[in-house]
């Protein structure tokens, strides 16, 4: 069981374990909380006079429980992974003896100071939550001071929790705006690392670490100096060698470096050997980076859901490094359990916190097995309706949504960022000989880690699904070629490196790129030149795509023709006694089976 911070002295035992049990209770990620939790805090207060108070993360996991002196609540240090640019990810959920639920000055300071999610009070009277008000910040001053909108009081059994949700979204996005526009004395300072070798993926030796500062530029941080070895590979132990890490040091010391970025995944042994290294400088490696631009930029329930995935994934194997503020080791007197009789409880807290991890990913891949069932439901339906499918794939910051906006007419957020846009958007238009539908798709990367390409694959499978794949390339990048490579590999990975493309070089205006090769446009995005012979284009190839045929097929075909119906466009099927005849519009793979079955084949 895991234990109770805060003042718990004189406390019968059996209110404390009556607290504790709060720990085992499932909280549902879109509910704000369950009256279950809130009579086991009103039945705590109500025994002791004591302020209780539970502190929840956003996938509903209780991260601590603690008591304090009414009107002296001491918060417990609670480590997140968020960056001043959002709120904590945290809500605080405390009781207030004597029925009144309202919060009070020290309740909205701290709301303040820990940027929570929520601050909530309960009123507790004869040992009953009677009602409950709950704070949420609002805007930031000039002065840097928050507002606070207050919401309730709420019945307890009439807390809006759809409406406390969006309010706490609403607000996130509030601040991320107003901390973007605010100078860079509180960005944190960041030294990039990097191995630069024969794997380098698509840096250039003037630029080895382009692509990792980039992102750190999007992820917020101030860029302040690199570190480079020239290695085959990463050390196993400590990613640099040991005079190359003892430099590191010196330069997080000269420089004032808050964050030490590494451009590879990190493994959770070099993650330990590097932190004893470092001390307090904070450690992210390219993986951590990437995750938390995703979990910023992810605006979609099942955007949210797809980065939370890839977060759990990354840190389950991590646990003991980034969990270590939740260790409960043994021997703590003040919860009155003793010493020696919890020996081991750190390590038993961790399997703890595992096995809360492994329950959540559990259901977060259920959950994401739920949104692939609608959408193959969904992909069904379009290709009974006989409508092409266009897909943009392409690099990030390549300009396929600012292409998706000439094409479609829509305001699909377009910026000079990675990762601008992570949700999947699509627009049905028009060319001139009927309609069909524009697919924009998450943009790929060199290194994306594959915890990322397995949580997006029901995004990412649009492009799989698709009659034709328009791969958008900034034909103005020194590394566009290496970028194309990764755009292929990618596909590969989703099963659809065999769909017909149009490459498409963004940026001509930049570049002066011309046409070079078949199966090629060029364009700008920016300035709309090139769109109308790529509107051409691409209703050239996706008449390409599809040919009419007609064939007499075995009566045992049933399959076949299930396939033609769901892939194609049938106009004409007759069960015959010789056969089934049937003829349809259908994929070059499609025409390749039903030559090859055909008892016959009509002109």
């Amino acid at each position: 069981m895991q234990k109770i911070n805060g003042n718990i002295s004189s406390i019968r035992r059996s209110y404390i374990e009556r607290l504790e049990s709060i720990y085992d209770m499932e909280i549902d990620r879109r509910e704000f909380c369950t009256v279950e939790m809130l009579d086991a805090l009103a039945f705590f207060t109500e025994a002791t006079g004591r302020e209780a108070m539970v502190y929840l993360d956003r996938a509903g996991r209780i991260l601590a429980i603690a008591v304090g002196e009414q009107d002296r609540v001491s918060l417990p240090l609670l480590k997140t992974r968020r960056s001043e640019e959002r709120l904590s990810g945290i809500r605080c959920i405390h009781t207030h003896p004597g029925g009144n639920s309202r919060l009070s000055e020290v309740d909205v300071q701290s709301l303040k100071k820990m940027r929570f999610d929520a601050m909530a009070a309960v009123g507790v009277k004869d040992g009953k939550p009677v009602s409950m008000q709950v704070g949420i910040l609002n805007e930031i001053a000039d002065n840097g001071e928050f507002s606070v909108n207050l919401f309730g009081l709420y019945k307890i059994r009439s807390i809006p929790d759809e409406i406390l949700w969006n309010e706490i979204e609403a607000a996130d996005n509030r601040i991320r705006a107003a901390k973007s526009k605010k100078a860079g004395a509180e960005t944190a300072r960041a030294i990039l690392v990097g191995v630069v070798g024969s794997d380098a993926g698509i840096a250039l030796l003037g630029e080895p670490l382009k692509e990792l500062s980039q992102l750190a530029d999007t992820a917020g941080f101030i860029t302040v100096g690199q570190v480079t070895q020239p290695r085959l590979k990463p050390d196993k132990s400590y990613y640099l060698g040991s005079g190359r890490l003892h430099d590191l040091v010196l330069e997080i010391q000269r420089l004032s470096a808050d964050t030490v970025i590494f451009d590879d995944e990190l493994s959770p042994a070099q993650i330990r050997n590097i932190q004893k290294e470092l001390g307090k400088t904070e450690i992210m490696d390219r993986t951590s980076l990437i995750l938390d631009i995703f979990s910023g930029r992810a605006s979609t329930h099942e955007g949210r859901l797809q980065v939370e995935l890839a977060e759990t994934k990354y840190m389950l194997p991590r646990m003991t490094g980034f969990w270590t503020h939740m260790s409960r080791m043994g021997g703590g007197g003040s919860s009155g359990t003793g010493g020696g009789a919890h020996r081991g409880e750190g390590e038993t807290q961790l399997e703890v916190d595992r096995r809360i991890l492994r329950k959540r990913l559990h259901d977060l891949e259920k959950e994401i097995d739920k949104i692939k069932s609608r959408r193959d439901v969904q992909r069904v339906a379009r290709e009974r309706s006989k409508i092409p499918i266009v897909a943009f794939v392409g690099y990030t910051n390549a300009g396929k949504s600012t292409l998706m906006n000439h094409l479609s007419g829509s305001n699909v957020l377009a910026e000079d960022k990675l990762f601008a846009t992570l949700d999947p958007v699509s627009r049905r238009v028009s060319f001139g000989c009927g309609e069909l539908l524009l697919v924009d798709t998450v943009g790929f990367i060199n290194k994306l880690p594959h915890d990322l390409v397995d949580a997006f694959r029901a995004t990412l499978e649009e492009a799989k699904h698709a009659d034709l794949l328009l791969h958008v390339v900034d034909s103005s990048s020194p590394e566009s070629e290496a970028q194309m490579k990764t755009v292929s590999e990618v596909l590969v990975q989703l099963d659809a490196g065999h769909k017909p493309i149009l490459t498409v070089y963004n940026k001509c205006d930049v570049s002066g790129e011309t046409v070079s090769e078949r199966n090629s446009v060029c364009v700008s995005a920016k300035t709309g030149t090139g769109m109308e012979e790529l509107k051409k284009t691409v209703i050239q190839k996706l008449a390409e795509t599809r040919i009419e045929i007609s064939v007499l097929l075995p009566l045992g075909s049933g399959s076949l023709v299930s396939r033609v119906y769901a892939n194609g466009q049938v106009t004409g099927c007759e069960y015959l006694e010789t056969g089934i005849k049937i003829k349809a519009a259908v994929n070059l793979e499609d025409a390749s089976r039903l030559r090859a079955e055909a008892l016959e084949i009509y002109r």
